[in-house]
C-alpha cells in the first residue's frame, strides 16, 4: 500500500511540476459570482482535505499507541535508573515475546513520522485561496458606491465567511492535537492569515503539497519495511 501511494504522489508531483499555463491564483479580472462561488467551493474542499489528512494520521497513531500501551500493561516492567538516566524501555531486552517487540517498534515509528510538513503545505495553499477571496470581496465592496445591487451579494459573502471561520477554527483545534504545533490558519474574529504565501501560484503551491506528500509516504514506507524486516527476524528466531 505505501509503495503504491508513494508512486501515486510521485506521479502527481511530476505532473504538476511539468504543467504549463498554471499562473497566479488571481486572474486580474473583476470578480464574478461564478468566480466567487468556485473560490469558496475550492476553499471548502481544501479545508476538508486537510482535516481528512489530519484525522487519518491521528487515527493511525492513536491505534498503534493504544495497542502498545495495552501490551505494556501485560509486562512486569520497572524502569531501570543509571547514572546517565532511565534506561529506555525495550521489550526485546526483557525477553518479551515478539508481539511486544514489534508493537513497541511500531509505536516508535509512528511517533517519528510527522505529517506536519504536509499539513503546513496545505495551509499555505488554503490560505492563498482565501486571500484571493478576500481580495475579490474588497473589490466588490469598492464597487458598492456605484452599484447598489452588489450590497446583498456582499452581505451573503460575509455570512459565508463566518461559516468558513468556524470551519477553520475547528480544523485548527484538530491540527494542534494531531500535529502537536500551535500554528493555525486563523484567529478568533475576522479571518486573519499568518502563513507564508510568498509563493502564490497555483502550480507552486500544489507542487509543495505533493512534494511533502511524497516525502511523507517515503518515510512511512521505510518505517513499515523496517517493521516487516524485524517481524521476519523475530519469526525466524
Amino acid at each position: 500500500m505505501w509503495k503504491s501511494m508513494l508512486e501515486c504522489h510521485h506521479i502527481q508531483c511530476q505532473a504538476i511540476r511539468e504543467a504549463r499555463g498554471l499562473g497566479p491564483l488571481g486572474s486580474g479580472e473583476k470578480p464574478s459570482d461564478d468566480h466567487l462561488d468556485v473560490t469558496l467551493q475550492l476553499g471548502h474542499e481544501l479545508l476538508s482535505w486537510t482535516s481528512s489528512f489530519s484525522s487519518w494520521i491521528g487515527a493511525q497513531r492513536g491505534y498503534v499507541r493504544a495497542l502498545n500501551n495495552w501490551l505494556v500493561k501485560c509486562l512486569l516492567y520497572e524502569p531501570e535508573e543509571t547514572p546517565d538516566g532511565i534506561v529506555p524501555f525495550s521489550p526485546g531486552r526483557m525477553g518479551a515475546p515478539p508481539v511486544f517487540v514489534i508493537s513497541n517498534q511500531w509505536a516508535q515509528a509512528m511517533d517519528r513520522i510527522s505529517g506536519k510538513e504536509v499539513i503546513n503545505a496545505m495551509r499555505i495553499f488554503t490560505t492563498s485561496v482565501f486571500q484571493l477571496r478576500e481580495h475579490d470581496k474588497l473589490e466588490m465592496r469598492q464597487r458598492l458606491v456605484t452599484d447598489k445591487d452588489l450590497e446583498r451579494k456582499v452581505r451573503n459573502l460575509d455570512r459565508e465567511d463566518q461559516k468558513i471561520q468556524k470551519e477553520i477554527q475547528a480544523l485548527d483545534k484538530k491540527i494542534v492535537l494531531v500535529a502537536g504545533d500551535g500554528n493555525s490558519l486563523s484567529v478568533t474574529g475576522n479571518i486573519v492569515y499568518q502563513s507564508d504565501t510568498s509563493n502564490s501560484s497555483l502550480q507552486g503551491s500544489l507542487q509543495s503539497i505533493f512534494e511533502a506528500m511524497e516525502r511523507f509516504m517515503a518515510d512511512s514506507m521505510k518505517a513499515y519495511e523496517e517493521l516487516l524486516q524485524r517481524s521476519e527476524e523475530e519469526r525466524r528466531a
